[in-house]
């Protein structure tokens, strides 16, 4: 065993794990993460993380009906066939991981509304944290996280990987700054209807603004340093409210928003319409249909994922377009190709910003610019709380046929609720 090393434990293995956090991790101990730094722009502190190891040591799932932990580890070990990864099962697995296993990192990869409690129980046993977005649902529960960090000193990363599309980066770091004022921003992000049907069956207990709109915003907040004072926000209740199992015919309706749209105005006077759905039916032909466009006083640009994708038609499988800046292969000299792409570059900026405060003292103001920090997700998780009851209240009042007057002001730091017919 190296003299230092990271032990990296689990909790979730659904299909984030299986598009890019397993891959990841297996790319991490076999080879560190020294070789992937240069794609984050910290090719300079290759040399000092070079000797620091990455050891998988458990994954936890809730139940082990379907033994899901036992399947990746059997997985995990044709890759590593070293690795001493073990599975856990349980309500509150993070629990009995943190005590067995001893990890000194919890990836924290459950459903939406199951990030805050892995979070705080890790802060409190000392660990580090990356978790997937968003970092929570609840603005007070993301208050409870940013002082447990801080009063541990530990790292909580937030996986926001859309801050490293080298299309966002582009655009943002390179294109904006010439472009004058911003004075409006849209958003798409829609993902299909398997999502919310099949993949995840916690759909009910979040929206796919929370699920997907927060990407947005975060690479919003991040690059233009803007805060948001005013939200308005409308959904769509009819497909999911009355869903059917089309194989069994079954009544399965699930209460959640089929899709969403949020108004946002800034502290900088800039508009943002983040739109948001999860009902993309399975004959179009993208993984998700995204686009932003930004419109300035000295110009505008529009990126379209589907315009800068691979396209294909295969028989019997129809036409489809693939993102290969998010997770793609790169041809390895071993069995498994190495991983490529965005998805991963969000994981490898917690693992060094982790790697240089536990083994060379870094200062954590000093690594706060070089990954999605839980502070840096405040903004966020007060636009999906403040969201989630606006588009909530006004739904009820469209119902009631009086239009959709809510809206909330969180200029004053926390969530203020205004509905003028209350």
């Amino acid at each position: 065993m190296a003299e230092r090393t990271l032990r990296v434990a689990v909790v979730g293995g659904g299909m984030f794990f299986d598009e890019v956090i397993g891959s990841a991790l297996m790319d991490f101990e076999r080879y560190g993460i020294a070789p992937y730094l240069g794609d984050i722009g910290q090719g300079r502190l290759a040399r000092e993380v070079a000797d620091v190891a990455v050891e998988f040591v458990a994954i936890g799932t809730h139940s082990p009906r379907r033994g899901t932990a036992e399947r990746i580890c059997e997985w995990y070990r044709e890759g590593v066939p070293s690795s001493g990864v073990r599975p856990f099962y349980g309500d509150c697995v993070w629990e009995e991981i943190t005590e067995e296993a001893q990890p000194d990192v919890l990836i924290v990869a459950t459903p939406d509304d199951l990030h805050y409690p892995p979070i705080v129980h890790a802060l409190a046993e000392g660990l580090d944290v990356i978790t997937e977005k968003p970092l929570c649902l609840q603005l007070a529960q993301a208050d409870e996280i940013i002082a447990a960090a801080d009063a541990a000193e530990r790292i909580v990363s937030c996986d926001m990987h859309k801050r490293y599309d080298p299309m966002n980066v582009k655009l943002f770091r390179d294109l904006l700054p010439r472009m004058g004022e911003v004075n409006y921003v849209r958003a798409v992000l829609e993902e299909p209807l398997e999502v919310s049907t099949e993949v995840f069956k916690w759909a009910a207990r979040s929206n796919p603004f929370s699920y997907v709109g927060c990407h947005w915003t975060d690479v919003v907040h991040h690059y233009l340093g803007v805060r948001p004072v005013s939200v308005h926000a409308t959904g769509q209740k009819n497909l999911l409210a009355s869903w059917t199992d089309p194989e069994s015919g079954e009544a399965r309706p699930i209460d959640t928003f089929d899709s969403i749209q949020v108004k946002v105005t800034y502290d900088s006077g800039m508009e943002a319409l983040y739109v948001n759905a999860w009902i993309n039916p399975a004959d179009f032909e993208g993984p998700v249909n995204q686009e932003i466009k930004v419109f300035c006083t000295r110009g505008s640009a529009f990126m379209d994922q589907q315009d800068r994708g691979l396209r294909y038609c295969i028989t019997g499988e129809g036409s489809r377009t693939t993102n290969p800046f998010f997770n793609g292969r790169t041809p390895a000299y071993e069995r498994f190709d190495e991983m490529k792409g965005y998805g991963k570059d969000s994981l490898t900026a917690g693992f060094s910003a982790i790697m240089r405060r536990r083994f060379m003292g870094a200062d954590l103001d000093e690594l706060a610019p070089e990954y999605p920090t839980a502070a840096s997700q405040r903004p966020t998780v007060a636009l999906v709380d403040a969201a989630q009851q606006v588009a909530d209240a006004n739904l009820a009042h469209t119902r009631a046929g009086r239009g959709s007057p809510v809206t909330a002001f969180l200029g004053g730091g926390g969530i203020e609720i205004r509905d003028p017919l209350a």
